[in-house]
């Protein structure tokens, strides 16, 4: 929730010109037509409902909501969207503050904004302007039904584009989900929750305790206000936050211009309202909320949340995505519960919500980003036709050196896997930096993984001959080493909470996590499922084997697929050095220490499958394990070089990027859409031996 309209400067002064425009009272004679030829810039109208009937059987008489229109409707109808305000705002403080106009977070040159006052909120139906004594209280039920009324009944709306709320206007946006999931095609609940936290009832309670405080002098309106400012302050931003843009010189003077309920009738409207949020919970009073929650439309919510939201808890918006399957977008920074705000996260929010209510064309990959040592990192995540209709796998697919995220999935067609087969894949991004390499004349993107092994040669055991052909040194590294040339950033952390974001924010089955890595991210791949073997349920390396004395396994079993090439003179299958001076352990004992660390003692047998027999894959495979069923298999390609061949569109390269990862390297070449003849076969050779593995049992066992 938030009060923030008295307190927030305008992000355009354009703005303040058309907030007090003409006000126009609207009738039932009143249709959608009659706003087909203007474009509307803060239109005010008032809707009289008559007697509205309440969720507690109590009813408000002469009840009115109020609205501001903006931008132009299309003749199609197909582009409103209703924008319900939070605690003790209104429409224009959604304006001033840049949550709708042009390039806003719903830009008005793209959809018709109906921005709904809410009851209490001193402009609509209050305790300050009515007669009624005392006014009833009403639930946050009650607005979305009223709201309900004033489109159907009113205006003559029958479908909205989306309905997009903050705060309590998110709140309101869930009860839109629940009570009337098919009048809109996309909900966007803006740091909000479906239901309260302990947390949240205590802040609650709290300034409930105050509200209820006499208001019979000035001086008891005032320390009310001075009271409430103070919890405002403690819960609307972080410590941090507010110590690093604060002073305490002008400590008084801030206080004083956060104490903006001020009055009698600010102070019952602001405590009329805090009673409707008081029982927030879509589950209340729905004994068959499981039920109505799996009949809901599929992939309709985009739920936006920031990490330090010391006002409204982000967790029960993970905790719901989780069963209902929806994306939760989770904004790291300390600016609190002011992060949709300009001053704060609100460029990040525009691109999200855009994309989002753009349609699924617009967003084949979803950018999201994570804090790893005080830096954002992105990764990118493609959610298969199949999301939201149950808990599906993940693939975490890591790209090689020099590659970007999309490049990866671009060439290898891996999304168009993921899509035919009902699972989710997540692309992170190696650290990278332009630099001329020793091979060519000029810059190149440079992208690799920190395995923790490759820039650490163990003692006496070299990575690499003194006539090694140098690689570029990261310049976050500091002095390199002759043999050193990978990344130094925590990819281990990085990598490790992409899981658990994926985990927590999507509707994933937490017993089938998978990981595949190519090349350098085969390595990084070997490091994770070593070292985490828990999380996992399989992995699968292709073309890559450790450098020597770091070859290793995991300390409970978990079923590795090794994939290598004959011919590969980059990473050298026979454990001899590279013509370019590097050095790698041999695919055999690659895979034999790994067996051996899961206690597979028994030397491996030939193993296949029809699809490895048909391609002429020669492979071997330990398989009597310490756990039953569990499995180590190695496989040469007598046709691949150091490339994933069996996967590969040679037409596409590594290094370019799709659409959504166009702003982090925008000096590289889009990834053109480009069909392969040759069919790929890769994916579903990894795919197979992926889908006989959970964490808990093997899915099938193969003799």
């Amino acid at each position: 929730m938030r009060c923030r309209d008295t307190m927030m400067k305008p992000v355009r002064a354009a703005l303040l010109a058309f907030l007090f425009l003409s006000t126009h009272a609207v009738s039932k004679t009143d249709t959608l037509n009659d706003w087909l030829s203007s474009r509307h810039e803060g239109l005010f109208h008032t809707v009289d409902l008559g007697d509205c009937s309440l969720e507690n059987g109590g009813i408000i008489h002469d009840c009115q909501l109020t609205f501001r229109t903006y931008g132009r409707l299309a003749k199609d109808f197909s582009n409103i969207v209703l924008m319900p305000t939070w605690l003790n705002g209104n429409a224009q403080g959604l304006a001033a503050s840049n949550y709708l106009g042009l390039n806003g977070i719903v830009d008005t040159d793209d959809y018709f904004v109906i921005a709904v006052n809410a009851l209490g909120n001193g402009s609509s139906s209050s305790p300050s302007n009515s007669t009624q004594t005392p006014f009833p209280d009403f639930t946050i039920r009650d607005q979305v039904s009223l709201q309900y009324r004033l489109l159907v009944d009113f205006l003559g709306v029958k479908h909205l584009h989306a309905v997009v709320g903050a705060s309590m206007g998110a709140y309101q946006t869930y009860e839109w989900l629940m009570m009337y999931p098919h009048f809109a095609t996309y909900f966007v609940p803006i740091e909000g929750t479906p239901w309260y936290t302990f947390y949240d009832r205590l802040k609650g309670r709290a300034w409930q305790e105050v509200l209820t405080l006499p208001n019979d002098t000035p001086e008891a309106i005032r320390r009310k206000a001075t009271l409430l400012a103070t919890i405002d302050g403690m819960v609307f931003w972080t410590p941090e936050y507010l110590n690093r843009e604060q002073s305490l010189e002008h400590f008084d003077a801030w206080l004083e211009g956060m104490s903006r309920f001020d009055t009698e009738a600010a102070l019952l409207d602001r405590a009329s309202q805090n009673r409707s949020t008081a029982g927030h919970d879509i589950r209340r009073d729905r004994p068959d909320f499981a039920a109505q929650l799996k009949a809901l439309p599929r992939s309709k919510v985009l739920a936006i949340v920031f990490e330090r939201d010391m006002t409204v808890n982000p967790e029960p918006n993970i905790r719901l995505a989780q069963d209902y399957g929806f994306e939760v977008v989770e904004i790291p920074g300390d600016c609190g519960h002011f992060g949709p705000n300009p001053e704060c996260y609100q460029e990040q929010v525009i691109e999200r919500v855009a994309d989002f209510l753009g349609g699924p064309p617009q967003r084949v990959m979803q950018r999201r980003t994570i804090s790893v040592g005080g830096k954002a990192r992105p990764f990118f995540v493609y959610l298969p036709d199949a999301y939201g209709q149950r808990p599906l796998p993940v693939v975490l697919a890591l790209h090689g050196y020099g590659s970007t995220a999309t490049g990866f999935a671009s060439a290898h067609a891996l999304n168009q896997h993921a899509n035919a087969n009902d699972y989710i894949i997540a692309y992170p991004q190696g650290a990278g930096f332009y630099t001329e390499p020793a091979w060519q004349k000029e810059e190149a993107l440079i992208s690799s993984w920190n395995d923790l092994a490759s820039n650490y040669p163990v003692a006496s055991v070299s990575h690499c001959l003194s006539d090694r052909l140098a690689y570029p040194c990261y310049p976050d590294c500091g002095e390199c080493k002759a043999c050193d040339w990978t990344s130094c950033e925590d990819d281990v952390g990085f990598l490790m909470g992409i899981v658990d974001n994926l985990q927590l924010t999507l509707m994933t089955d937490l017993d089938r996590l998978y990981l595949l890595g190519n090349s350098n991210g085969g390595s990084m791949v070997q490091r994770l499922g070593c070292d985490y073997p828990d999380r996992f349920a399989a992995v699968a390396i292709m073309i890559y084997q450790m450098p020597p004395g770091h070859a290793c396994g995991p300390r409970k079993a978990l079923p590795m697929l090794h994939y290598y090439g004959d011919l590969d003179t980059g990473v050298p299958s026979d454990g001899e050095p590279s013509p370019y001076g590097w050095m790698y352990t041999s695919a055999a004992d690659n895979t034999r220490i790994w067996a051996e660390a899961m206690g597979c003692h028994s030397p491996a047998v030939t193993w296949y499958t029809p699809l490895t027999k048909a391609h002429n894959l020669r492979c071997e495979a330990h398989t009597q394990c310490r756990k039953e069923g569990a499995e180590v298999v190695s496989c040469g390609d007598p046709a691949a070089g150091h490339e994933w061949q069996a996967q590969r569109n040679l037409a596409i390269p590594v290094d370019c990027v799709a659409p959504a990862q166009q702003q982090d390297f925008p000096r590289q070449l889009p990834c053109p859409q480009v069909s392969s003849s040759n069919p790929h076969w890769g994916m579903e050779m990894v795919w197979e031996f992926f889908s006989r593995y959970s964490r808990r049992v093997p899915i099938d066992i193969r003799t």
